[in-house]
């Protein structure tokens, strides 16, 4: 008979201690696979989900903007830089212009931020521009189109086809001032957005703070397919453009999100080491017990002549079982709920606290997917096989360097 026909014969010797060992194995893997799956998602969509802030995962603007948002502070007409970025396939780019000013209407003002923007590229960066719940983005010549948040219009007394008077300081120090009418009301699920933003066309943008003659703009927006490679992008992008420029990865722009994301990584490196840890006692401990409680039937194996080696093959073989039954429910239930939640989402936060978190200057959805990874599911489970067989070779050796004799009169 074979070592591991015998080994799965013997493990089922204790079924209960069997058992037990087996399904804290199991579900120890199956909390690894699962918090490794909501932290990866998480991390994953809050850089997918830049746009529910507008943000890039690479912004450029002109040098000494950011600080104060100096309307004067442009950069050059993108004709003569922008087609040389570069850029990867699938990327997408949207220039601004960008003004702090004041909104009024009949019943009230309220301080928003103007920005003139490419209707175009705009949708694809700004998720609430895909949410239009009342009206229709402003036509591209439509120069006195304005679209507004539900909770500004809200604010504001203001519906589809209202007067909204915009007022900005102008590149010249002067106040800039006209009228727009509503074209569309946005859905934002950060609030202070749809209280807050304003969007028109860049022409009338630049109208409003007098740099109509120009083709200069604030800020250049990216937003990559693939996130991670932000940084070096940024760093590329930089040396390219020179000092005139200043670019940034959506790391330099929310340290927060950096910082949240390596906490995040040594967490679940801690959980999953203190998983395994257990793992491997549970495992040695089965392990011990039922090599103990069969001491005097190894050394009557031994005595019948058979190796040091066979033994050692068949101790293995019961660990090897073990991993192999406990792996399988780990990965049949963990990676069940991390496919479930990554296509239904885990909703952190009921419906009355809001559709969205704030943090670090990040507007995340309360809606959490986990990530599926065959791969990272797979590698998890690898480390409970070495794990197993590692703790399973310190009772295969010391029954390997019994004497026969010495077995027998164990009872």
């Amino acid at each position: 008979m074979s070592a591991l026909s015998m080994g799965w014969r013997n493990i089922w010797r204790n079924r209960r201690r069997t058992l037990i060992s087996m399904s804290a194995i199991g579900i120890g893997l199956m909390l690894t696979i699962f918090y490794a799956g909501l932290i990866g998602g998480v991390l994953g969509e809050a850089k997918n989900q830049l746009d529910n802030g507008g943000l890039g995962h690479i912004e450029i603007f002109a040098k000494g903007f950011r600080p104060k948002k100096a309307v004067g502070a442009v950069m050059p007409a993108e004709s003569t830089w922008r087609t040389t970025l570069g850029l990867p396939e699938g990327a997408e780019v949207g220039s601004r212009v960008l003004s702090r000013g004041l909104a009024s209407s009949a019943r009230g003002s309220e301080a928003v931020e103007v920005q003139g923007v490419e209707w175009a590229n705009e949708v694809l960066l700004s998720a609430h521009l895909r949410a239009i719940r009342e009206g229709a983005l402003p036509a591209s010549d439509d120069a006195h189109g304005v679209l507004i948040g539900e909770q500004l219009a809200q604010r504001l007394g203001l519906k589809l086809g209202s007067k909204l008077r915009l007022m900005v300081q102008r590149a010249d120090g002067e106040m800039g001032a006209d009228l727009f009418r509503v074209r569309g009301l946005f859905h934002s699920i950060a609030p202070s957005i749809g209280l807050r933003e304003v969007y028109v066309s860049q022409d009338a943008g630049r109208a409003l703070i007098g740099l109509e003659e120009t083709q200069a703009t604030h800020q250049l927006v990216i937003q990559l397919p693939d996130p991670n490679a932000a940084e070096a992008i940024a760093a590329r992008l930089q040396s390219q453009l020179g000092e005139r420029f200043e670019v940034r990865s959506w790391g330099e722009l929310m340290p927060v999100m950096k910082r949240m994301e390596a906490l995040s990584n040594s967490v679940l490196y801690a959980v999953a080491a203190f998983v395994y840890f257990l793992v491997g006692l549970g495992v040695l401990n089965t392990m011990l017990m039922s090599v103990l409680e069969r001491t005097r039937e190894f050394g009557v194996l031994m005595a019948l002549g058979t190796n040091s080696r066979r033994l050692v093959q068949l101790v293995l073989a019961e660990s090897f079982w073990i991993a192999t039954i406990s792996v399988v429910f780990g990965l049949l239930v963990g990676g069940s709920l991390n496919w479930h939640f990554s296509q239904t989402g885990l909703r952190v936060l009921d419906a009355a606290s809001g559709e969205s978190l704030a943090f670090g200057g990040m507007t995340l959805s309360t809606l959490f997917k986990t990530r599926f990874h065959v791969g990272d599911m797979l590698t998890s489970a690898l480390l409970v096989y070495v794990m197993a067989l590692v703790v399973g070779l310190f009772p295969a050796m010391r029954i390997s360097r019994l004497q026969p004799t010495e077995a027998l009169r164990h009872t």
